[in-house]
């Protein structure tokens, strides 16, 4: 991988990552226990608006987070710590398997109406999303900071 193209990857991957524990830190510390809080009456139509707005603000990041890890890790730039993006893949792996087999069923319940179980599931397991994308944001950020550190080539 050139030079110029592992930074771009590099750039894209940690600002995405950066984003997504952005995100993620939002819906864990502020809207999800707000869910608590919208009433039986209006929970449906809640949600229902939740899903439909938080869709267009994390599917783009996922997919270009989940696809520059996946090629920083099987097509790393030289001097980067393989550890740091084989690392970076484990975390995306966690944060979107978590995501696919926990969320999303969850919120398939909490689309029929308000349930406190499911919703304390919804949050508890949360927490390991949320510790995966702060661990990727730290991890991608080392990466660019060793790739940025490196010597540049002599002419």
């Amino acid at each position: 991988m050139s030079g110029s193209l592992a930074w771009w990857v590099l750039s894209l991957n940690t600002a995405t990552a950066l984003y997504m524990t952005g995100v993620i830190w939002l819906i864990q510390q502020v809207h999800y226990p707000l869910f608590r809080h919208v009433g039986m009456d209006a929970f449906t139509d809640y949600h229902h608006r939740h899903v439909a707005a938080i869709f267009p603000v994390v599917a783009l990041p996922m997919l270009i987070e989940g696809l520059s890890a996946a090629w920083l890790a099987f097509q790393p730039p030289p001097g980067i710590a393989r550890g740091l993006l084989w690392g970076g893949l484990a975390c995306v792996g966690l944060a979107f398997g978590v995501t696919a087999l926990v969320s999303i069923p969850c919120h398939d319940r909490l689309a029929a109406g308000f349930d406190a179980t499911t919703l304390q599931t919804l949050v508890a397991t949360n927490w390991w999303r949320t510790l995966a994308w702060t661990l990727h944001g730290i991890l991608s950020l080392a990466a660019l900071v060793q790739f940025g550190c490196q010597k540049p080539p002599a002419d």
